[in-house]
């Protein structure tokens, strides 16, 4: 990767219930979601220059501010950031159970088949490594499948958290399990018309 894929991407951390998140743009996508715990951590290229967002800006991340020395994002990159950011709001509140901000991936064709498989997880839903596994035709590639989903840099807008052991046990999260836990609980909670605890 060279220095024109960095200075392209701009990323912005954000508090969760489930601590840090580190999203990411480049261009007129968002390209990467990672845990403040994720392993492995994103390298810097992945991740690009920082931006802070203002807290209690309707803005969002357009009012960012930036890091001594570094670029200001282009407009429609601080826009990207901040729906982004008020859709993980969303998210986290209850309010939100399809992500609309616009994305992209890159990965081999295989990953690429695995995260779509991820993407057509309903929320609220489970599925084992296995039933992935199955679902692109191959029941034996569970393990090949797991790479895959910890590989996914788009943590929860392509819901990994949402594949499970066979036996339903939380493994397997780049964030660990309770992390994981935490999301699923969220989503059961939502998905039962139950209130969230504030």
């Amino acid at each position: 990767m060279d220095q024109h894929f960095e200075e392209e991407r701009f990323f912005v951390e954000l508090p969760s219930p489930v601590g840090p998140l580190r999203v990411v743009a480049h261009r007129s996508a968002v390209v990467g979601v990672y845990h403040g715990e994720h392993h492995p951590p994103p390298s810097p290229l992945l991740l690009g220059r920082a931006v802070r967002e203002q807290v209690g800006t309707p803005e969002g991340a357009r009012q960012a501010v930036v890091p001594p020395g570094g670029p200001f994002p282009p407009a429609a990159t601080a826009d990207l950031l901040g729906t982004a950011a008020r859709e993980l709001g969303e998210y986290f509140d209850g309010s939100r159970l399809v992500f609309e901000v616009p994305t992209s991936l890159r990965g081999t064709p295989f990953q690429l088949s695995v995260w779509g498989a991820l993407a057509r997880i309903p929320y609220g839903g489970r599925r084992s490594y296995r039933d992935i596994a199955e679902q692109l035709g191959n029941p034996r590639m569970g393990r090949a499948i797991g790479a895959a989903v910890r590989a996914n840099p788009l943590s929860i807008i392509v819901p990994g958290h949402r594949v499970v052991g066979s036996t339903g046990s939380v493994v397997g999260y780049a964030a660990g399990p309770e992390a994981k836990t935490t999301l699923l609980e969220l989503e059961k909670i939502v998905s039962c018309g139950l209130p969230l605890q504030g």
